[in-house]
């Protein structure tokens, strides 16, 4: 073994177990073109030595520490458009070298350094700053003493600031909802002269709301929000108030034939100025790389220094059969429905998609959530199969194992509400809390399922109280509004249990869901005259229903307080069957 005084450059990448969670492909394939095409190249030109590569990173070695730093520098520099983010350290120290690897003191408080280094940036020690500073062209901000394992002594540290590179790091969780910048995407008009190919324009609309919602970086409005200005011609500054948004994205769509010409526009809303605007003109096959341009030509002009990292987060995939594609897009005004004949010829839909295009997961998703729809509302028709149906498709979609966040959290939530496997189910909702937290509009799919998943009822509160927030126009809203007032229901504050579902209501007054709540409150308040009249009147929207069927729809955790509910709904006039 050999002893000896080295100059060392460490690195590794950012956030690497995160990013190979969210796009692993993608992620393997920019640590590969970086490695090869960059790092072990340009160490080799400056007579520098990679002793080895690991996982995510490099440990290379160097005669001396100004030709370590000027390589660190280089590398930095040529790495800033990767979608990777580098964190790097040079140390002069003692080494052993036995023949394959380097070890020693000199390792141990570079691989420290390394770690207070900031993305795109490099940190040194006083050893080598006192080699450097008079020699490389750099600002250099001192760390103070920085203590180490397993090193007696603490090591001076100073972070190097490269010239004409932005290092800072970009603290996501330090950005309030406010401070983010927030878009709203209005539905794109269908031009085509063809009312049939407005699911067409819908559907490319909600492609783009779903790609941006996968920035943590930007608030995107939720989905139902903007869409309650399709038909209109509304004044961009209006919309931008009423949504409380910083940018509208708006376009058209004609649709002729096997092509597509799309026109699309950003706007400010404080002013209504234009900011960017463009045509496409392409053939039918090109679609998703079409939509992907787009997202990416709005993504540039919002924030030119994001770009080229967050677009890959935002890029997804898609079946390459336009005419599952078609059927998919087609299904989803049925499945949002919640009218049982429109439910059905969107299952039907669906059905077909998944034929020409069996691991379709987004497709296989809104079928899980059509079936578990039709077993929670009693449908004349619905089979004690659906729930099981439910539950087959969700985990057929998760079997894919795409990354897709809405495929995700609709699976979780079919999984948590038809109780087929809870902890399945939550564990892919965590996994979109983690990926796109701003997904806003599906807060609201959260919030159930947590509370009626694991019963962790401040963390649906926390979703749905979002929900409504940031989407405030939302046609489910009387939705949002019931699930808090069963939240509340469940931790015990009455009267605001009541609020919530008496606004629902209001909002909505032929949702059964929200009559059974205020019925069973009621009852809980001691107030039975007034459950009673709810009651009958729920009987007039639906003579079918009954406790029986109450009973299979909802599953609290806590079964006593649903047995208290359902007692409720006896005592006020509700039949057995």
């Amino acid at each position: 073994m050999e002893h000896r005084l080295a100059a060392v450059l460490i690195s590794d990448i950012e956030d690497y177990t995160k990013l190979m969670e969210v796009d692993t492909d993608g992620t393997v394939g920019a640590w590969s073109k970086a490695r090869d095409d960059i790092i072990e190249p340009t160490v080799t030109i400056n007579e520098g030595r990679i002793v080895k590569f690991t996982g995510d990173g490099f440990l290379a070695e160097f005669k001396t520490v100004q030709k370590a730093l000027e390589t660190g520098i280089e590398l930095q520099n040529k790495l800033s458009n990767n979608i990777l983010k580098f964190r790097m350290a040079v140390n002069l120290g003692d080494i052993v070298d036995d023949g394959r690897d380097i070890h020693g003191e000199g390792i141990n408080i570079a691989a420290r350094l390394e770690g207070l280094s900031e993305p795109g940036g490099i940190c040194i020690s006083g050893d080598v700053y006192n080699q450097v500073k008079n020699r490389i062209d750099a600002e250099y901000q001192d760390l103070g003493l920085q203590e180490v394992k397993n090193v007696s002594e603490p090591v001076q540290a100073y972070a190097v600031r490269i010239k004409g590179l932005t290092t800072e790091k970009i603290e996501e969780t330090s950005l309030t909802s406010h401070e983010k910048p927030s878009i709203a995407v209005l539905p794109f008009d269908n031009m085509s002269g063809d009312s049939e190919q407005e699911y067409f324009s819908d559907g490319i609309t909600e492609d783009i709301i779903t790609a941006l919602s996968h920035l943590r970086w930007l608030n995107v409005i939720a989905r139902n929000s903007s869409f309650t200005y399709k038909g209109q011609s509304p004044d961009i500054r209006q919309v931008a108030d009423e949504l409380n948004c910083r940018y509208v994205l708006e376009g058209s769509i004609r649709k002729a034939g096997n092509r597509v010409r799309i026109n699309a526009q950003l706007l400010e809303g404080l002013s209504g100025n234009h900011i960017w605007a463009e045509k496409y003109d392409r053939e039918l096959e090109d679609i998703f790389d079409l939509q992907d341009e787009i997202t990416e030509a709005v993504l540039g002009a919002i924030e030119p220094s994001l770009v080229l990292a967050e677009i890959e987060r935002a890029k997804r995939k898609h079946p390459e059969n336009m005419d599952a594609y078609d059927l998919f897009l087609q299904s989803l005004p049925g499945i949002y429905s919640f009218d049982p004949d429109q439910n059905k010829m969107a299952l039907d839909l669906l059905h077909k998609a998944v034929e020409v295009v069996p691991d379709y997961a987004k497709a296989l998703a809104y079928t899980a959530w059509g079936y578990q729809i039709r077993a929670s509302r009693g449908w004349e028709g619905y089979t004690e199969n659906d729930r099981e149906k439910a539950s087959q498709f969700a985990l057929r979609a998760l079997g894919t194992k795409t990354e897709d966040p809405q495929v995700l959290l609709l699976c979780g939530f079919v999984l948590t509400m038809t109780s087929e496997d809870p902890e399945l189910g939550i564990s892919s909702c965590e996994r979109v809390i983690r990926t796109s937290p701003n997904m806003s509009h599906w807060n609201g799919f959260l919030a159930f399922s947590f509370s009626y998943g694991n019963g962790d009822l401040q963390k649906a509160k926390e979703c749905i109280e979002k929900t409504i927030r940031v989407s405030p126009r939302d046609p489910l809203l009387f939705g949002f509004y019931n699930c808090l007032g069963q939240i509340y229901y469940q931790i015990g504050e009455l009267d605001q249990a009541l609020e919530y579902c008496k606004s629902s209501l209001l909002m909505n007054p032929s949702w059964d869901t929200s009559h059974i709540m205020v019925i069973a409150i009621l009852v809980e308040l001691g107030d039975i005259g007034e459950a009673e009249k709810i009651a009958s009147k729920l009987l007039t929207l639906d003579n079918k229903t009954s406790v029986s069927r109450v009973d299979q729809s909802y599953n609290f955790p806590n079964q006593n307080l649903k047995v208290k509910m359902i007692e409720g709904l006896r005592r006020a006039g509700i039949p057995e069957n």
